[in-house]
């Protein structure tokens, strides 16, 4: 697999200059070391961009800008935040690894629980024993309101009250959902949290039938480590000789926090999923602009790259979706289209049907990825810019008593698409509550959207 580009990329703009001159007099290089970081992005998208016929003229622009300022102002409408520009980051982010949204108390106006909506496998939260469906009931003995919320995240040393949520009978007999506590957990000090691609994996059979399912929640499109390259490619591939040896023949791909990734992981995991008889066929076309024409390609589905790994030799594929399903993730939907079925379930994906690439100048500590090219399938297809739509439409909060740990089996979208396999799905009726008032995502060292290595 190639490794990163480390690309110096020629300052082009030299019309830019002009705006750096005053009476006549070149002040280029004066201003050169303030403005030069921002030439340079100017220069590079101005080439490679999908887009670039649509960034404005150099001479309306503003060069004494922070970077992402900058990039946004040069943007076309068609990037929907897709190309990004940021510090050069080795390190992962120091967080207690859980994600979670706030819901308003009924019987208060300022006060909140927290539904736990992700938890990071070997992070402190991990630790502390808390799981996803957990609500936090309390911070350090104190209700949550918007003063103490931020405890929740600045870093120190936390106990936490845990609830769950239960369905109980009221005074006239009708069925309600409250929050339950149940004990208090230590949550210990932040620290830097790094996961792996595969986050759960799990085999059942179902009672009194021949399907046999894999279920797998697969979280990025990531190769490996800066140690090793390779290392989630490997676990994957390990994963697909277990799904060989147990004898599956469904498949159940929980996408719904995947935020994408690096373009060659997506080929792997359709290696390993699709009929082998459609091995070394066309996967996806790239189409880069007028500009870089000479890069435009052909990916196929290489069966090179198992290297140990098993082809499932699956027909269909079930795929959980939610809103963060994004670049990367939606590329294997749409390029497995043409070869298998693909049944979605879940909520509707991002909508991201282009490519980013890294490019990194080395006078300056920020990496720059634009949208560089369209991504087809096989069939030419690319219509899914405003996302997928599932097949099945479920919005997982309206079932918060089976709001559970992925790979639980009675997750309610884990437990739908064994339903839909089974040929009997039963969906327990929903629960209504009060919309959430505020999400909050630990921010990720996560490949996002679709990226070239």
């Amino acid at each position: 697999m190639k490794r990163r580009k480390l690309l110096l990329f020629p300052l082009l703009g030299l019309i830019a200059l002009t705006s750096l001159c005053s009476c006549g007099e070149d002040r280029w290089k004066e201003y050169y070391p303030l403005t030069g970081r921002d030439l340079w992005i100017d220069s590079l998208m101005r080439e490679v961009y999908l887009w670039y016929e649509d960034i404005p003229p150099s001479k309306g622009l503003n060069y004494f800008q922070n970077p992402e300022t900058f990039l946004k102002s040069i943007l076309s409408k068609n990037d929907k935040g897709f190309s990004t520009v940021d510090t050069i980051m080795d390190t992962p982010l120091p967080s207690y690894g859980f994600d979670y949204t706030l819901y308003k108390v009924a019987t208060s106006d300022t006060t909140y629980n927290a539904l736990v909506s992700y938890v990071a496998n070997g992070s402190p939260a991990a630790e502390a024993g808390l799981q996803r469906g957990n609500w936090i009931m309390l911070v350090d003995g104190d209700s949550i309101t918007k003063k103490t919320e931020e405890r929740l995240t600045d870093g120190g040393t936390r106990t936490l009250r845990i609830g769950k949520y239960v369905i109980v009978k009221d005074e006239d007999d009708e069925s309600i959902g409250m929050i339950q506590a149940i004990g208090d957990i230590a949550l210990p000090a932040v620290r830097p949290v790094t996961e792996s691609a595969i986050h759960t994996t799990k085999f059942v059979q179902l009672d009194g039938t021949d399907h046999k399912i894999a279920y797998l929640a697969y979280n990025t499109f990531t190769a490996g480590t800066a140690e090793n390259s390779e290392a989630y490619n490997n676990e994957l591939r390990a994963f697909s000789q277990q799904c060989q040896q147990f004898g599956i023949n469904n498949f159940i791909l929980d996408l719904r926090y995947n935020p994408g990734g690096e373009m060659e992981c997506v080929q792997l995991l359709a290696d390993m999923l699709v009929p082998a008889d459609k091995l070394e066929s066309p996967f996806a076309f790239l189409q880069y602009n007028d500009k870089q024409s000479n890069r435009n390609h052909d990916l196929i589905l290489d069966s090179q790259l198992l290297q140990g790994g098993a082809n499932l030799n699956l027909s269909k594929v079930y795929i959980i979706t939610g809103g963060t399903t994004a670049g990367a993730a939606e590329m294997l939907i749409n390029c497995l289209k043409p070869y298998m079925t693909v049944v979605l379930i879940g909520q509707t994906t991002k909508g991201e049907n282009v490519a980013t690439e890294t490019f990194i100048n080395p006078k300056y500590p920020w990496a720059v990825r634009p949208v560089v090219c369209e991504v087809f399938n096989a069939n030419g297809e690319a219509d899914y810019s405003t996302g997928f739509k599932p097949d099945l439409s479920i919005n997982e909060t309206s079932y918060l008593q089976y709001y559970l740990p992925l790979g639980d089996f009675n997750e309610i979208l884990f437990n739908t698409a064994m339903g839909i396999i089974a040929g009997a799905i039963e969906l327990p009726e929903a629960q209504t509550r009060e919309t959430s008032v505020k999400s909050f995502a630990t921010p990720k060292n996560t490949r996002k959207g679709l990226i070239i290595k």
